[in-house]
């Protein structure tokens, strides 16, 4: 016997089950994924935010006078490696001020900036300050630091239309960050 359904509304999510035994949980959406959603809205419908959050103000605010490129000279970076260091944190840069006056634009780079900045610290920071080489440590960036944030906002925000990070993006916010002094890339005992 065929059952015909003739329905016209628009399929938000679809959940196909075929002999199913036990029980299904569907979980909500992370706040996350809904600032996906509701920054592909404020785009769509140029919703402005006037404002800076706090918790992306922190982020802007340079905490101390030593310049990216010195920060990356004193953690054994070469003259070519910095030029294309500089060169992402401009192409980010660049992005952050696109899309910085949509609220749920602040909120997730804050959020992904804190990600950062806290698996930098922990994975990434022992590593300098046991003077590891670079180049492992920075094997040890693309591992700990951008694919995870990779990971996050591929699943998080797979319906994003705005923001489309990739991996180059999320290394020009770590050299941001930088260049803000969030990250060091030497110990300094100073700062």
């Amino acid at each position: 016997m065929a059952q015909n359904v003739n329905n016209e509304g628009e399929v938000h999510s679809q959940l196909n089950v075929a002999n199913l035994t036990g029980n299904v949980y569907l979980a909500k959406k992370t706040r996350f994924a809904r600032r996906f959603e509701k920054l592909n809205q404020e785009v769509k419908t140029d919703e402005r935010y006037e404002g800076t959050m706090e918790a992306f103000k922190f982020y802007l605010t340079k905490l101390d006078g030593i310049s990216a490129e010195k920060k990356l000279s004193d953690g054994g970076f070469s003259e070519n490696e910095i030029i294309k260091a500089i060169r992402r944190k401009e192409k980010y840069a660049k992005r952050l001020q696109l899309n910085r006056f949509f609220e749920s634009a602040q909120w997730i780079d804050s959020q992904l900036f804190a990600k950062i900045k806290m698996d930098f610290e922990g994975y990434i920071t022992p590593l300098i300050d046991t003077e590891t080489p670079k180049k492992e440590i920075l094997k040890e960036v693309i591992v700990k630091v951008v694919q995870p944030v990779l990971d996050l906002i591929n699943l998080e925000g797979e319906d994003d239309e705005v923001l489309n990070y990739n991996a180059e993006d999320i290394f020009g916010m770590v050299y941001y960050l930088t260049g803000q002094c969030h990250i060091n890339w030497k110990n300094y005992d100073s700062i």
